[in-house]
């Protein structure tokens, strides 16, 4: 059986994948975007990028750390082609699965050595059938991983499946492989039933989130209508001054801070590496290849509203 190269699951809907941006834990887009990406859907966009080399690279390393990963637990079966979604079977939440691990009653403990980590737990109880995700990662080998590079998604599954545990398989700069286990999170899955949820119920009536950085706000009002003018509600003009202010204090610190560093500058010379007490400073040449006269193609003009505000005193 062939492995399914790309999403099997909804664009439009929660899925595995977009649980930590719920939780705001994502790691590349804030939950506004990923809302305004599953509204878009709805109405029929292709809001899906073409995958990545490091990801078909981590597709074909899928099912071969699986397998290790099941000689090194003991597992009684896995799964590694598993070319269905799976939907949840009361929220409406679904997800593709890199494998599906099953055990009999198997306690496992950590084994540092053979890479082993019981996250929350002294000992994981492994029963039934398991979720397993694996990620390939270019960050530094942790004891335990941050909970956007799987550990959240990997929930998530747990969930769908109601299982009592779930495997965690990320493969560290290509050299360091290491499975971390996890038991079923009762609490995450009582703060995830009332996310997922409220999401659907945004996806639906296309409400979006109030705006936490300007990015957000972005997403929610795309467009400027010329010439409209709004008189602003009370209070917002504590906001512009806290925001003028904050502004220039940031202003007189980069000030501040270039003149530090050019202090230290001075004192570096035409060294490229300066060490002191615990720090280690670094100033080094940077190299740029040579480059090809390029000639920029013609573009259409297009008309996107501005990512910043401009203010001043007006009558």
């Amino acid at each position: 059986m062939n492995k399914v190269i790309g999403k099997i699951t909804n664009d439009d809907m929660a899925t595995h994948s977009l649980v930590p941006y719920l939780f705001d834990e994502g790691h590349f887009k804030t939950k506004q975007e990923v809302l305004d990406q599953c509204i878009r859907a709805k109405h029929g966009e292709n809001v899906r990028s073409p995958q990545t080399l490091r990801q078909r690279t981590g597709d074909v390393l899928e099912n071969p750390l699986i397998i290790e990963v099941a000689k090194r637990l003991g597992l009684s079966d896995v799964q590694v082609e598993v070319t269905e979604k799976v939907v949840h079977p009361f929220l409406p939440l679904e997800g593709s699965l890199d494998g599906i691990g099953y055990a009999d009653n198997l306690l496992i403990k950590p084994n540092v050595e053979n890479g082993i980590y019981t996250i929350g737990s002294s000992e994981i109880l492994l029963n039934g059938r398991m979720p397993i995700e694996v990620k390939c990662s270019s960050q530094f080998p942790t004891d335990e991983p941050p909970n956007w590079l799987g550990v959240m998604q990997l929930k998530a599954a747990m969930s769908t499946l109601q299982a009592n545990a779930g495997i965690l398989i990320i493969l560290y700069q290509s050299t360091d492989l290491r499975v971390y286990l996890y038991q079923k999170d009762y609490d995450f899955e009582e703060q995830l039933t009332e996310k997922v949820i409220d999401f659907d119920r945004r996806i639906k009536e296309e409400e979006y989130f109030t705006p936490q950085i300007t990015r957000d706000a972005y997403v929610k009002h795309p467009e400027a209508i010329p010439d409209e003018v709004k008189i602003l509600p009370e209070g917002t003009d504590t906001y512009i001054n806290q925001l003028l202010t904050t502004k220039d204090m940031i202003k007189k610190l980069q000030v501040t801070a270039d003149a530090l560093q050019a202090q230290i500058m001075d004192q570096m010379g035409n060294a490229s590496e300066g060490r002191i007490g615990e720090h280690v400073v670094h100033w080094k040449m940077r190299n740029f290849k040579a480059q090809a006269e390029k000639i920029v193609p013609a573009k259409d003009a297009y008309e996107i509203r501005s990512k910043t505000l401009t203010i001043k005193k007006g009558k």
